[in-house]
């Protein structure tokens, strides 16, 4: 690569995600939890995340990883509803270790499974299906009076959607396209959105955030499938661009069937 091409991969790395995060956490705060779990699951950290990895490993390398990064998507759903659970009965602090524990140990389980992308997408809204069926009742005898947000929030989303793009970028050519696409997915964005609104407004605002994130996550998962299925044959622009559609166009119908 040339200076300017270093540069602007630089930018993509670490820039990018952070901005998309960013909009999208205002957005949220803008229309309420329910529209901010559908704002989280567009791929506003997993996008970047891959175009990176196209742009710096090759789109048959990206290709690979999307669709590794359909299982993500399984270990995603896994992790959503363990710490919906545990967040009824706990803090978000004593929530997040086991939940990232599911997730991580959900994408180990599958990490050697080699199955075609259509198998994996299936798997990928199957896994969705359920976990939002299996989400707790929401208790509406309790009152929870919501927090001043601190000053540090925006920024701590921010910074975490860079660490995660910068760190598993810069990874990859370690880690393989198998685990750079597992790891996609992985809730950084997500562990940040459910940890504040189960602070700042209580575990019935969590489960009302993930039955909007969980449907709209087919549109994440139709996301990967596209780029598997692009990236070898269509320039990465043309895949990119045409998994955004796709991705919009699916989440819209995800978010119709679940009556939201």
């Amino acid at each position: 690569m040339g200076d300017f091409e270093n540069v602007s991969t630089m930018a993509l790395r670490f820039l990018l995600a952070p901005i998309l995060v960013g909009l999208a956490s205002l957005a949220a705060r803008r229309w309420g939890n329910t529209v901010g779990g559908w704002i989280a699951a567009l791929p506003f950290v997993a996008g970047p995340l891959l175009l990176v990895v196209a742009l710096e490993q090759g789109p048959v390398f990206a290709a690979h990883s999307a669709r590794s990064a359909l299982s993500g998507i399984v270990a995603l759903a896994v992790f959503s509803n363990v710490y919906a659970r545990i967040c009824q009965k706990w803090s978000w602090w004593a929530a997040l270790p086991g939940s990232w524990t599911s997730y991580l140990a959900s994408a180990w389980a599958m990490s050697p499974w080699d199955m075609g992308v259509a198998a994996r997408l299936a798997g990928a809204l199957c896994a969705l299906w359920t976990a939002r069926l299996l989400l707790p009742p929401i208790d509406h005898s309790t009152h929870h009076t919501p927090r001043e947000r601190p000053t540090w929030d925006l920024p701590a989303r921010m910074i975490s959607a860079a660490a995660l793009v910068g760190t598993i970028a810069t990874l990859a050519h370690r880690l393989g396209p198998n685990w750079s696409g597992l790891l996609a997915p992985f809730p950084i964005a997500t562990t940040i959105l459910v940890a504040f609104t189960q602070a700042q407004e209580g575990s019935a605002a969590v489960t009302r955030m993930l039955r909007g994130f969980l449907p709209a996550l087919a549109g994440l998962a139709s996301f990967f499938a596209t780029l598997a299925l692009a990236l070898p044959v269509l320039s990465v622009f043309h895949a990119f661009a045409l998994g955004l559609v796709v991705t919009v166009a699916t989440q819209a119908l995800a978010i119709r069937l679940a009556g939201k």
